[in-house]
Formats: C-alpha cells, sequence, structure tokens
C-alpha cells in the first residue's frame, strides 16, 4: 500500500512539474505545428484545393487569413486528411481552438494511460511517471498543440481490441491511422504475412472509405498530384531540411556525412551522392523485410511481437521530430509486463534516451537513431535465430539488387538536375527557401524565408540586401531598369498589394484588401500593374483599376516587353493552360498539351515564352519559341524546378529548384539559353 500511494505521489509531481508547465506555455502561446492542422481544416471547409495545401505561399497566406499573425507553417508531408479531425474546430477562433484540442490531447493520453494499464497490468502512476519522464517529447506535443497524443490513443486502442480478438474493429482503427498520418500502413504487410485475414480486411475498408470520402471531397486530380508530386519525395525524407541533425531519422542520418548541398550541407564527410541513394534503401528495405520474416507466420498475436514491428516502424520513418516518439509509449509498455528486472531497466533507459531532452552538440551524430536501431536489433535476435538462411540469403539478394536498381535510377536523375549542370545564384548559407526571383538590370530581387518569416531580398552579384515587413512578403516585382519593388504583403489577415522604395526606403500600400489581391507584376516600363483578384487580371494605373477578361481562375500574371499585353495561366487546377491577351476582350491560347502550366515569363526579346509545366510528378521549367511554337525543356530530374524570370537580355533565365533539398523550398540558378537551345 506504502508503494503505490509512494507511486502517486511522485505521478502528482510528475504532472506538477513536467505537464504543467509546458500546458500552459501552449495554452498562451502561438507556435507551430497546431496552426498548420488548423489552417488544412479551414482549407478544407472552404473547400480550397488540394494543391494549395501543398504549396508553401498558399498555405502561409491560408495562415494568416486564419488569424495566425506571422506565425510560420507548411502542410508538408501530410496527407491530404491528417487535419481531418481538427476541422470540428476550425470554426472556432485560433487560441480557441488551440486550447481545445490540448484539453482534447489530455484526455487522449489519459485515456492512452488507463487502457495501457488494463492492457499491460502495469500501475497507472507507474505509467504516468514514465510518459512524463520522456519530458522532450511530451512537453513538445502540449507546447506545440501536436497530434501525436491523439494518435497515441488512436493506436493503443487498435492494439487493446486487437489483442482481445475483436480484430476487424482493430483494423479499422489501423486503416484509419494509415489514411492520417500514414504509420500504420505497414501493419497491412504484417496481417497478410500472419494470415489474419479479419484485420487486413479491416484497415482496407476503412482505408478505401476514407479515402473514397478524400477523393469525393478533394477530386481525383488533386489525389493524383499529392500520389505522384508529394508522396514519392515525403517518403525518401525530402521535407524541411533533409540533412537537418534535428530530424533524427536514417535517411537525414545517411545524408548528412556523404552528401553535399551548398547552403545547407556544405561540409559532408564525403560528398558521395552515390553511396547514399544505395544505402537510404537498403537501410530502410532491410529493416522492416527482416523484422517480417522473422515473425513466425502462426496466426497468434502476441504484444511482444506487435511491440517490436511498432519499434521498427518509429525507427524506419522518413519523418519523425522529437514529439513523435510519444508513440513509443505503447510498444515499451506492451515489452515492460513481463520483462525481468534487467530487461525493465535498459528498456526504459532507451526509452528516456529517445524522448529527453540530449545536447545539442550531440545532434550531428544522430543519438536516438542508434539508441532505436539497438533496442531494434535487441529485440529480433530471439527471432532472427529462428529464420530459415535460405529464406535470409533470398532478402538480403532482393534488398541488394532493388537497392542497387534505385541507386542507378537517382543517380542518372542527379546528373540531369539543376544543381550538376546550371550556376547557383544568391548563394546564402543555411537559406532553406528562396523562390519567385524578378530580375532588372540591378540584380534579383527574391522571396526568401529568414527571421522567422517570409520577406525579400536583393541580390546584386556581390552581395545580399534584406528587406523585412510586418507581414508575410510574397511575389516581388521589379521593372526591367529597376527601380521600386512591388509585392504582395499578407498581413492581418488580408493582401494588400504595396511598393517598396528602395532609394528612400519608404513603403506605401497601392492596392487595398478588398477582394485579397496577389501575384503583381508590374510592366517592364513601369508604368502599369497587373495583379490577381478574385480570380481575373486587373490592371491597375494612376489610381485606377479595371478588370480583363479572359479564361478563368487566373493564377498568375506577367507581361510582354511592349507594356501593352499581358501573358497569364488560367483553368482548373492541375491542368491550366498559357493565354496571351491580343486586344481588348480578346486572347489567345499559347500551349495545348498536357499538364498543369503555371508562372509564364516572356523574354524581353519578345521571342521567347518560358514557364512551369507539372506532368508525370514533377514540376519543370519550359520553353518555347513564340515563332514556331516550337517547345524546349529546360530542367529535368526527379524534383521541381519553377518560377522563371529572364535577365534583361534575354540570354539567361532565373529560377527556383529543390533539388537535393525539400520538397518545395528551393534555392535559386541560372541557366543560359545557348545551352538549351542551339
Amino acid at each position: 500500500m506504502a508503494r503505490r500511494w509512494l507511486l502517486w505521489i511522485a505521478a502528482l509531481a510528475a504532472i506538477v512539474f513536467l505537464l504543467i508547465p509546458p500546458l500552459h506555455h501552449g495554452w498562451t502561446h502561438v507556435e507551430t505545428d497546431f496552426p498548420n492542422y488548423y489552417t488544412a481544416a479551414r482549407m478544407f471547409r472552404q473547400r480550397l484545393p488540394l494543391r494549395d495545401l501543398y504549396d508553401w505561399t498558399s498555405f502561409q497566406r491560408q495562415m494568416n487569413y486564419a488569424g495566425w499573425g506571422l506565425q510560420l507553417g507548411g502542410y508538408v508531408p501530410h496527407t491530404p486528411l491528417t487535419a481531418l479531425p481538427v476541422v470540428p474546430l476550425a470554426g472556432l477562433a485560433p487560441m480557441t481552438a488551440k486550447r481545445v484540442w490540448l484539453a482534447l490531447s489530455l484526455l487522449f493520453l489519459a485515456a492512452a494511460i488507463w487502457i495501457l494499464a488494463r492492457l499491460t497490468h502495469l500501475p497507472v502512476p507507474g505509467l504516468i511517471i514514465l510518459a512524463l519522464a520522456g519530458h522532450n517529447a511530451m512537453a513538445g506535443n502540449f507546447e506545440l498543440g501536436q497530434y501525436y497524443c491523439f494518435l497515441l490513443f488512436l493506436m493503443t486502442v487498435s492494439f487493446w481490441v486487437l489483442l482481445r480478438r475483436r480484430e476487424f474493429s482493430a483494423g479499422l482503427l489501423l486503416g484509419a491511422i494509415f489514411i492520417l498520418k500514414l504509420y500504420a500502413g505497414p501493419f497491412l504487410f504484417y496481417f497478410a504475412w500472419k494470415r489474419r485475414w479479419r484485420p487486413l480486411a479491416g484497415m482496407l475498408v476503412a482505408g478505401v472509405a476514407l479515402s473514397l470520402c478524400s477523393i469525393a471531397w478533394f477530386g481525383w486530380k488533386d489525389h493524383l498530384f499529392y500520389l505522384t508530386d508529394v508522396l514519392p519525395r515525403a517518403a525518401a525524407g525530402e521535407h524541411m531540411d533533409p540533412y537537418a541533425a534535428g530530424m533524427p531519422t536514417i535517411l537525414n542520418m545517411l545524408r548528412h556525412p556523404f552528401e553535399a548541398e551548398p547552403e545547407l550541407n556544405p561540409s559532408p564527410l564525403l560528398n558521395a551522392p552515390a553511396l547514399v541513394f544505395f544505402l537510404q534503401p537498403l537501410v530502410t528495405l532491410a529493416i522492416p523485410v527482416f523484422c517480417l520474416i522473422a515473425i513466425p507466420r502462426n496466426t497468434n498475436l502476441t504484444p511482444t511481437e506487435l511491440a517490436w514491428f511498432l519499434i521498427m516502424l518509429v525507427l524506419v520513418s522518413p519523418s519523425r521530430a522529437f514529439y513523435v516518439t510519444v508513440i513509443l509509449l505503447l510498444p515499451i509498455a506492451l515489452l515492460l509486463e513481463k520483462a525481468d528486472l534487467r530487461r525493465k531497466v535498459w528498456l526504459i533507459a532507451a526509452y528516456l534516451l529517445v524522448t529527453i531532452t540530449l545536447p545539442s552538440a550531440w545532434e550531428p551524430f544522430f543519438p536516438t537513431v542508434w539508441v532505436l536501431l539497438a533496442v531494434y536489433i535487441a529485440l529480433g535476435i530471439p527471432c532472427w535465430r529462428n529464420l530459415r538462411p535460405s529464406i535470409a540469403a533470398l532478402a538480403a539478394i532482393a534488398i541488394i539488387v532493388a537497392s542497387a536498381i534505385s541507386a542507378s535510377r537517382r543517380m542518372a536523375s542527379y546528373h540531369r538536375e539543376p544543381p550538376q549542370k546550371f550556376e547557383r545564384v544568391a548563394f546564402e548559407k543555411d537559406a532553406i527557401y528562396s523562390a519567385t526571383p524578378t530580375v532588372s538590370s540591378d540584380g534579383v530581387v527574391y522571396e526568401s524565408i529568414a527571421e522567422n518569416r517570409y520577406l525579400l531580398k536583393h541580390w546584386n552579384h556581390a552581395s545580399i540586401e534584406i528587406f523585412p515587413f510586418e507581414g508575410q512578403a510574397f511575389h516581388p516585382s521589379v521593372a526591367v531598369e529597376g527601380g521600386p519593388i512591388y509585392f504582395e504583403l499578407v498581413s492581418g489577415g488580408h493582401s494588400q498589394i504595396m511598393v517598396y522604395d528602395r532609394e528612400n526606403k519608404a513603403i506605401s500600400q497601392l492596392v487595398s484588401s478588398g477582394f485579397e489581391p496577389t501575384h503583381p507584376a508590374i510592366s517592364p516600363d513601369g508604368r502599369l500593374l497587373a495583379f490577381i483578384g478574385l480570380h481575373r487580371i486587373i490592371i491597375y494605373s494612376n489610381g485606377a483599376e479595371g478588370a480583363l477578361d479572359g479564361p478563368t481562375p487566373v493564377h498568375d500574371v506577367a507581361w510582354f516587353p511592349d507594356s501593352a499585353r499581358t501573358v497569364y495561366s488560367a483553368g482548373p487546377s492541375g491542368s491550366s493552360q498559357i493565354f496571351a491577351t491580343v486586344s481588348a476582350g480578346a486572347w489567345e491560347q499559347l500551349t495545348r498539351d498536357a499538364g498543369d502550366h503555371t508562372e509564364p515569363a516572356i523574354s524581353p526579346d519578345g521571342n521567347w515564352l518560358a514557364f512551369t509545366l507539372a506532368r508525370g510528378g514533377t514540376r519543370q521549367i519550359w520553353m518555347q519559341n513564340l515563332a514556331t511554337g516550337k517547345p524546349y525543356q529546360l530542367t529535368e530530374g526527379a524534383c521541381n524546378s519553377f518560377s522563371p524570370a529572364w535577365e534583361p537580355d534575354s540570354r539567361a533565365l532565373v529560377f527556383a529548384c529543390d533539388c537535393q533539398r525539400g520538397i518545395g523550398l528551393p534555392a535559386l540558378f541560372r541557366a543560359r539559353l545557348d545551352s538549351v537551345v542551339h
């Protein structure tokens, strides 16, 4: 009895000192990541295109519209339905919604601990202490309003009903988790291997039902975009900074020492991309495959087996921030139930090493990856001892061959990608995002992420000048001869068109936020301004505004060198084409092939049209001769190149490219026309 009371006293102390402070912080502060889920949920309710969720600037604009101020955010690499549980809260004020979510997260955590106590016969206060002792992971969930207490609850319930033989129900829950966060997807292979058809059927039913609901809401084309453009890069760990030691995944651990990227990873131990391209699939295939084939094929499901499989999933996850590891409470509790004292000590020690704050100096060595790998190996030894050598050999050969094929294809793409072919411009160490360049006689102005916001920068071949504003600055435009910068400023929940005088360092509003104007484009002679408002082109001149007739919705706009005609992309999202105005009320279509044609740019000599074409899973820059109509593909590779801008002499293009970087988080490059067109 005394021991039980001591446990409860220790648990209450843990709640007071380890849970309440981060909960209070999350209750009173605006921080990522809850704003990401809330913004996506609002976009769901507004029926905005799914593509907008995965476009960094479109999503950031909506985040400000939703009331999150200067808070930075993004939706990559989440699934289309990740934010679905937050949709009921999206009608509330932002901080009210976050506080409701935090209260729900407390309930989810308490329910998960109670179920774990019933499942494992471990004392509730002991589980509370264990959960809160992993302070870094738990605090992150409450400070940031994260998702993983909810996910822990769902996973715990699914294991509970699975081990109580309610297998179809367990499969339904795991299928829902799969569609929300992808973590449970490999359980399809697990149940198939174990010949457990009821949970497999449940997963398939839930997965198909939720997928159909998502397709009915967003449309098939946008889901195809997710499957071809977003999911492959996300599965490869190419989101945010793929070299960051603060994202402790196997994929980052292999890139960090062996692949150079001038801005994000300039000093690896050895620049050997071929080695990275071979090791990444080798390791991330070998770990789950050897886990699966080592599991006995009898139909019995055991807590130890499920715990090992879940630890393996966390280990090979391509996206694992520090707060994700709260999920490990479930497998560790299952393993503790029947463990002897020695085993309990090392399991708890491993859990704490993965979930507490370690010295930042250790990050480049990826200690949590090594700890999880050690736990995975230790738990797998008894199973591997019974593995047939012939099966292990066949699996190893298949994995090596698959990894070699993957590496060969990736290297072929690597050599065609812009970082290996074109000159990098506006180089800046640690720059995570540089895009939408506009080129004039005095350099390049572009948008960038720095100082916790989107701001503008000017590169003049010698230095970089920074222009921060009170809001998020997007889509700069400068006349050919230089002069003021025209841009979209998103602030206070609205978009405005602003002009910044670099000489006088003065900023003024040019177009009000009445219809959320975006994408400003100043004419080459500096007299007329075009922008997008209510999905149409608006022309501003000396305080007067007028709309142009033409296909809608319009996505972006630019000018012909005569400053008399505009070129623009318009049409349904995902299949837009490029059009040009001919005269008042008349237009002509310049592109007609399949794909999504956006971001048109006419060369100053009037001979070439450059544009971004999204097709086949990537965005690439194409050029079209306006006289002959002959197209040329400028960029290639298993990555995205976009936002083309012509230099004043029409001999080169500056563009953004996210190769070897996070999806949609590019650097700037320069391509000479004579290198493409002979």
